[in-house]
């Protein structure tokens, strides 16, 4: 939940139109933090799909909630 909550922090933070290039220190470290946080999204998805499995009765993709993380991990 904390990932979560930092990544809507961040996400809130983040202002494209006043620098465009992110050529800024705050864009960068904003950069950094939100690829930080798609690696440990994308961790947890390809840990939960191992365990579970993708495709039968009780796998991964049962589920909406999770189907909507993986279309939304890859997504970027």
């Amino acid at each position: 939940m904390l990932v979560i909550l930092l990544n809507c922090v961040t996400l809130g933070m983040f202002q494209p139109c006043e620098d465009v290039a992110c050529q800024s220190e705050w864009c960068g470290i904003l950069q950094v933090l939100d690829d930080c946080i798609f690696a440990f999204f994308a961790v947890e998805m390809v840990i939960k799909m191992v365990a579970l499995g993708i495709f039968g009765p009780n796998c991964y993709l049962a589920t909406s909630g999770t189907s909507l993380t993986l279309s939304s991990s890859w997504r970027g």
